[in-house]
Order: structure tokens, then sequence, then C-alpha cells
């Protein structure tokens, strides 16, 4: 970390610092959440800020939110697969006895079988969430899954 150099003015006993406005950090934290801040990041991203320690302590304390949005995207990712799974099945079950192709009990255990060892796979992976580096494996799959699926 660098020393930041800044100018102080005196105004009414209180140093100010010039050019800088004190903010709270609620009104802060609403303007970052609310607005499209990428350009500004990139543009601004060695501008010093300045903040409490007990602040930047509160914050570097803070649980990370992104794990919990990765596991989240898992699990809808995954409900929104097997939804997709089931849709799609029914759509080949029905067309085929559209054109007069019944599925054999056959067919339908071995469609039963897909569906359980889906649901097993999700058991899993809601298990695996108390193990760090298990979860992180099936994190990293599942993303690159999704981009060679979003390709």
């Amino acid at each position: 970390m660098s020393d930041v150099e800044v100018d102080i003015s005196s105004e009414g006993g209180r140093a100010v610092i010039e050019d800088k406005t004190s903010v709270p950090f609620k009104t802060f934290v609403s303007l970052i959440l609310q607005r499209k801040v990428q350009s500004i990041f990139k543009k601004c991203q060695d501008e010093p800020v300045i903040v409490s320690s007990e602040l930047l302590t509160a914050l570097a304390s803070a649980p990370d939110d992104r794990q919990e949005d990765r596991a989240k995207l898992v699990l809808v990712t995954m409900g929104v697969g097997v939804i997709f799974g089931v849709f799609l099945t029914v759509a080949t079950f029905v067309g085929l006895m559209l054109f007069g192709v019944h599925p054999e009990m056959k067919d339908l255990l071995i469609t039963l079988g897909a569906l359980v060892f889906v649901a097993i796979v999700v058991v899993v992976l809601q298990h695996s969430q108390k193990r760090k580096g298990l979860k992180e494996k099936v994190y990293e799959s599942m993303e690159k899954v999704t981009d060679l699926v979003t390709r």
C-alpha cells in the first residue's frame, strides 16, 4: 500500500481534505450497487478511498459473497437442466407415440434411471457443500460447461 498525499484546509476548527467529499457508507454502497460501475472501475481503479480502519477491517472479514452466488448458480442450473430434461423426454415420448411407436417398459426404466442419476448428483452436490475442495471442483466444472454451452 502506498502513502496518499492530500491537501488539507481548515474550516471551522475541522480539517477538511480538499477535493474530497464525505458520504455515509450506506450511501456509498447504495450508489455502487445501483449503478453500472465497470467503466468507472477501470478509469478510477487507482483512486484512493479513505475509510476508517474499523470499516476496512469489517469489510475484509465479511464473508465472500461470490461462493454463495456460485452455489445458487449451480443449483439453479441443475434445476433448469432437470426440468428441461424431463420436458424433452416427455416430448420425445409423445412424438414417438404420434408416429405409432410406443415406448416399452425398458425405455421407461432407462428414463427413470437417468432421472434417479440426476437426483443422486444433486444430493451429492448438496452434501459436498461441507467439503470445500470438492465443492470448488464442481463449481469450476459447471462454469466450464456453462462456457461451452454459451459459445
